[in-house]
């Protein structure tokens, strides 16, 4: 008889067992998704293991653009520009100059994007498709300020500069090779409220960007 119940009593400790392994693998599965686990494998969860599911979601964040980095290219990229630029204050107008020895308005902003590897029109009758248009309010250090000629009739770009300034209630200051009174590569100035020689050929603004 004794016999006879711990043999019943084996039994029953060996269906519980596999009573609660059957419970604990359907308790995972509900919780991972459908995910079967082995019993080693649930053991091990909690423990600071890796469970290799099939269902893994990725971390997406290397995948993000990181804009400081954009901001500081571009900040880099604006200062190089603007100092070779103004570098070339004084240098003589020349009609369809482009280099040091003379400029005219679109050869001395070829010349300058040129040496920061971006190719830009020689004449400047094509840079009204240029870059980016940005609006007159946002025009940044860096930008193409693009004019009519010298007859604003004429419904094209025909001269064009670089924004050196921007601040608010003041008009924009921008570097170009003009064959006006200065005859050279100088500083002019845009008003904002739509008064003054340049504002009444004002055109459009240029954003390009570095290559990098």
């Amino acid at each position: 008889m004794t016999t006879l119940f711990n043999y019943i009593l084996s039994a029953s400790f060996v269906i519980s067992i596999f009573g609660c392994t059957a419970f604990s693998q359907n308790e995972m599965t509900s919780k991972n998704e459908g995910t079967l686990f082995s019993v080693a494998e649930a053991s091990s969860i909690g423990e600071g293991k890796t469970i290799e599911t099939g269902n893994v979601d990725f971390d997406k964040s290397d995948e993000k653009v990181n804009t400081t980095d954009i901001e500081e290219e571009r900040k880099e990229f604006v200062s190089s520009i603007l100092d070779l630029a103004t570098s070339l204050e004084g240098v003589p107008y020349v009609y369809a100059g482009k280099s040091p020895k003379g400029f005219d308005c679109s050869g001395f902003v070829y010349y300058v994007f040129k040496n920061h590897d971006i190719a830009l029109p020689a004449s400047s009758r094509y840079y009204d498709t240029v870059g980016e248009t940005i609006e007159l309010e946002n025009a940044q250090k860096g930008d193409i300020i693009c004019f009519t000629g010298t007859d604003p009739s004429i419904n094209r770009t025909g001269h064009v500069g670089i924004v050196v300034e921007n601040k608010a209630n003041q008009p924009i200051k921008f570097i170009h090779a003009t064959s006006g009174k200065k005859y050279s590569v100088a500083y002019s100035t845009l008003s904002k409220d739509g008064t003054g020689h340049y504002a009444k050929r004002f055109r459009s603004i240029r954003r390009v960007s570095s290559k990098k």
